[in-house]
């Protein structure tokens, strides 16, 4: 044992010990609460969760959400990836990278603009057209904007193994007599399938797990449309102690719409891989679109319309107006909601503690991810494959699920006691640690995936021979292998720090009277009668978010972002 410990090193030990430990505790510690509370709750519960008919027909909604957004983004997504990806679309890098927008900024922010644009009362497009031209507090609504949110997941699937697959597979078509269609659905569109089925899965469960989007437009809708998402914030904000369970029991079924298709989804993936990359690299470009080339620009150019530009110009206008009735008229316009909203006393004190949260969630993502990366590929240590799975795992649980997994486990203070006169507590509830931590293990993916990948793109050998030459492993590691991976460290920081800087389903459930964040804020102005200023913190967080991108982008070669 003593040998063993000196071949491998205490101090790495203990290090990679700790990564496992505070995996355990706070990943496998909620979710595990979560599952033996479903396992323990009596038959009432599960009758009263089935048998209710509101329960009922938030699965029904669910169910069209998750179906309704998955052919609408199939629908726009499958021609903008061949354009993208195939054709000579004029200006194609430029429309792509505008068409990308949607998938960096947050739905809800979507669903805040479309409030403005659709709502039956005085939305600005119904007035536009003297009447109820669409009424975005319904199902058809939350479609509509998760939609326009999630098409960039398929179009880029579509266009990148489009752009990876081999072009002679489609000339050999062409030249055997086969027109543009029968090439594009006997030949293009199967070879694609793996991809596309791999997004198509992560869209149907991303629909699913959604909460922002379906909870702005049900609370303004008279006749409410409720998803399990909204019942199980219904059911914990309602009623803390008894909605509990409820909340639990319809937590499983989400839990397992979350897991499941991703997983279904890479299994088709594997199970339908093809060969279509050989040493003929694809050709930009290569399909002629000829006289429908006008066409093609008016459907792209619809969708960063609906997607990009009217949303966000929307939310600018809103943000900028002194009476939402007085319209675009130059003396209505300012920027007085702005100096209102940054100089009170919420704003600057939720956008502090979302700046320390995300910054603090990153920091500690990238350190734990990092480590485990090193565990799962620079060691034998028996387990460690689970380790960095139990890492990735909670980036497909519902931000909802995830949430109720750490109110069971930390709702109450956790004693443990050390030695006669040594007692460690942790109380997380309705502290900020409680959101850190929320976010950390989120997005935890994210820094485990990316020094994953620098850890196999860099050889043993570099830190051996520093080993060799007398540096210990915490030197060799912090000399040798942080420096090299730092390109793919900066951006899994910024990959945890944006999303948490925005996050609102988890905020929302965790958050304490003394602990607001952007979400929160941003979801009591638009809820209770704010609307400007809702509109300038969802236009900052818009702004920061895109910008973090392009940063992304730039730190990781074109890798990350945008």
């Amino acid at each position: 044992m003593r040998v063993w410990l000196e071949r491998v090193g205490l101090g790495r030990l203990v290090v990679l010990g700790l990564s496992g430990l505070l995996l355990l505790v706070f990943v496998g510690g909620p979710l595990g609460v979560l599952l033996i509370e479903a396992i323990g709750a009596g038959p009432e519960v599960w009758s009263g969760a089935l048998g209710s008919s509101v329960n009922r027909q938030a699965a029904v909604h669910t169910l069209q959400l998750a179906l309704g957004t998955l052919a609408f983004t199939l629908v726009l997504g499958i021609p903008l990836g061949w354009l993208f990806g195939a054709s000579d679309l004029p200006k194609r890098d430029t429309w792509r990278a505008l068409c990308t927008l949607p998938y960096v900024i947050p739905p809800y922010i979507g669903a805040i603009a479309w409030i403005h644009l659709a709502n039956p009362s005085s939305g600005a497009l119904n007035k536009l057209f003297g009447g109820e031209l669409f009424n975005i507090y319904s199902v058809p609504g939350m479609v509509w904007v998760l939609g326009l949110a999630f098409t960039p997941f398929i179009f880029m699937a579509v266009a990148s193994s489009l752009e990876r697959m081999d072009p002679t597979l489609e000339e050999a078509a062409r030249i055997s007599g086969a027109g543009p269609l029968r090439v594009f659905f006997g030949v293009t569109l199967p070879l694609s399938l793996p991809a596309l089925a791999s997004a198509a899965s992560f869209v149907t469960a991303a629909s699913a797990a959604s909460f922002g989007v379906p909870y702005l437009l049900s609370t303004g809708a008279a006749q409410p449309r409720w998803v399990l998402t909204t019942r199980i914030y219904q059911a914990l904000d309602l009623a803390p102690a008894t909605g509990r369970p409820l909340a639990v029991a319809l937590s499983v079924g989400l839990l397992a719409i979350g897991v499941g298709l991703p997983a279904l989804g890479r299994l088709l993936e594997g199970s339908r891989s093809f060969t279509t990359v050989t040493g003929k690299a694809a050709r930009g470009g290569r399909w002629s679109l000829g006289a429908w080339r006008i066409p093609a620009q008016a459907f792209v150019g619809i969708y960063a319309t609906m997607g990009v530009v009217l949303p966000l110009g929307t939310l600018l206008a809103t943000s900028m107006m002194g009476n939402l009735g007085g319209g675009l008229a130059l003396e209505n316009l300012s920027f007085d909601n702005y100096v209102k909203v940054l100089t009170g006393d919420q704003a600057p004190h939720a956008l502090f503690n979302s700046l320390i949260l995300a910054a603090g969630a990153a920091s500690a993502g990238v350190i734990l991810g990092t480590l485990v990366a090193y565990l799962r590929e620079r060691t034998n240590t028996p387990g460690r494959g689970f380790l960095a799975w139990l890492a990735a795992l909670p980036y497909a649980v519902p931000g909802t699920v995830l949430s109720l997994g750490f109110i069971l486990a930390f709702s109450q203070p956790i004693s443990l006691i050390l030695a006669e006169n040594l007692r460690f507590t942790l109380d997380l509830k309705d502290t900020l640690w409680i959101l850190g931590l929320a976010y950390m293990v989120k997005f935890l993916a994210f820094p485990v995936g990316n020094a994953r990948s620098g850890l196999l793109a860099l050889h043993p050998s570099l830190e051996e021979a520093a080993r060799m030459s007398g540096a210990t492993w915490g030197k060799a590691l912090r000399d040798v292998t942080f420096p090299l991976l730092r390109p793919n460290l900066i951006a899994a920081w910024l990959l945890v720090f944006l999303p948490a800087f925005s996050e609102i389903t988890m905020s929302i459930l965790l958050f304490g009277p003394d602990t607001p964040v952007v979400g929160t804020l941003l979801f009591n102005l638009q809820a209770y009668g704010d609307p400007p200023g809702a509109a300038v913190l969802a236009v900052l967080v818009a702004v920061l978010v895109l910008g973090g991108n392009l940063l992304a982008r730039r730190l990781s070669g074109g890798k990350v972002g945008l």
